[in-house]
């Protein structure tokens, strides 16, 4: 077909000229070459930023006669027929797309405002500078177009990454964006275990304490004595329950009534009885609300009759309470301290039978 048709060009001096015959030859008014079908290929120039030597069509001009019938005939620059379209290759008007012609080629262009105004909204090579373009530029490290901080690409243009912050969906199970394990999320992104073998999520060792997993042994790391199984602890380690350390007491037979006494001036947190298991208001009911009365915190009586060591009233009158296995909390009398004489009273009440 191609040699035809140049041997027929060499043999007429017309030969182009019938508006009937559709060459495959550009004729130099920019027309792209024509398939068989009569319909012509966009050339490599469509959406070439415009120049001074290249102005822009008019987006309102009338199309040219025959625009859109499917042959590429001057003035028309392309005709792709019924795929002539506005934010395509080739316009309505029959003129390939470019920026500066006041229409947005879609895929390519993100504006077209028609002008050579650098400095406006649009710029000359109808796509604006930035973060969420959908373009990646110099300084960025991707742009998909959104404000997504959940996918690949964050609304800031970085790539997401464990330690952002930022939940990448489907790929994360957490970031908190911090590089503390000790917490309830991993410097790995994935929330922590009592089974990981990793001492996190408020662990003090590995897989145990803190407030999600079981209690630790001895020898193992704790924050305080919640922590330890059957133990205390000490310098952040479970070691063995200690013994009270009581002031050298003169020994004596001491009545519940002298040792309610020694602490009733001092003793007004539990208001007499109201609104509590300890009633201080007389001597028996001193002793009733404590001797062989469990206590709520520790594995030990409040007080056991004869024997100092598991008396836990006393552990908290020496501010000892973290001795005991479970103690903790203030010492007693909150916001007040008993004489030595006024401990003793009481010590050496328990160290006679607390009767």
């Amino acid at each position: 077909m191609r040699t035809l048709v140049l041997s027929l060009c060499l043999a007429a001096t017309a030969c182009g000229t019938d508006p009937g015959v559709a060459t495959d030859e550009p004729a130099g008014t920019g027309i792209g070459p024509t398939s068989e079908a009569g319909e012509t290929d966009a050339p490599a120039t469509t959406g070439v930023p415009v120049t001074s030597s290249d102005p822009p069509g008019s987006s309102t001009a009338p199309p040219p006669e025959g625009c859109g019938d499917g042959v590429t005939e001057s003035p028309e620059e392309c005709d792709f027929g019924d795929l002539n379209a506005d934010d395509g290759p080739c316009t309505l008007s029959c003129t390939f797309a470019r920026c500066g012609d006041g229409l947005v080629y879609a895929g390519v262009e993100v504006c077209d405002d028609g002008n050579l105004i650098e400095s406006d909204d649009c710029p000359n090579d109808c796509v604006p500078g930035g973060c969420g373009n959908g373009f990646v530029e110099p300084g960025e490290a991707c742009d998909d177009g959104n404000d997504s901080q959940e996918d690949a690409c964050l609304g800031t243009c970085e790539e997401a990454r464990c330690g952002d912050g930022f939940v990448h969906a489907g790929v994360e199970e957490c970031d908190d964006g911090d590089d503390d394990d000790n917490d309830q999320c991993t410097t790995t992104c994935v929330a922590p275990t009592c089974s990981d073998g990793v001492a996190n999520g408020y662990e003090p060792d590995v897989d145990c304490g803190g407030p999600y997993c079981g209690k630790c042994s001895l020898g193992e790391g704790c924050f305080n004595n919640g922590d330890c199984d059957q133990a205390v602890c000490k310098q952040q380690e479970c070691v063995p329950p200690m013994p009270l350390m009581p002031p050298d007491c003169a020994p004596a037979q001491v009545s519940a009534g002298q040792a309610w006494q020694a602490v009733a001036g001092a003793c007004n947190c539990h208001g007499k009885g109201v609104g509590t298991a300890l009633i201080f208001k007389d001597g028996p009911s001193f002793r009733d609300s404590m001797v062989g009365v469990p206590s709520s915190m520790a594995t030990i009586d409040i007080v056991t009759a004869g024997d100092v060591d598991r008396s836990y009233l006393l552990f908290k009158l020496l501010n000892q309470q973290t001795n005991v296995v479970g103690g903790g909390g203030n010492p007693m009398p909150i916001g007040k301290v008993l004489t030595e004489g006024q401990l003793c009273t009481v010590i050496e009440w328990v160290r006679s039978g607390a009767n």
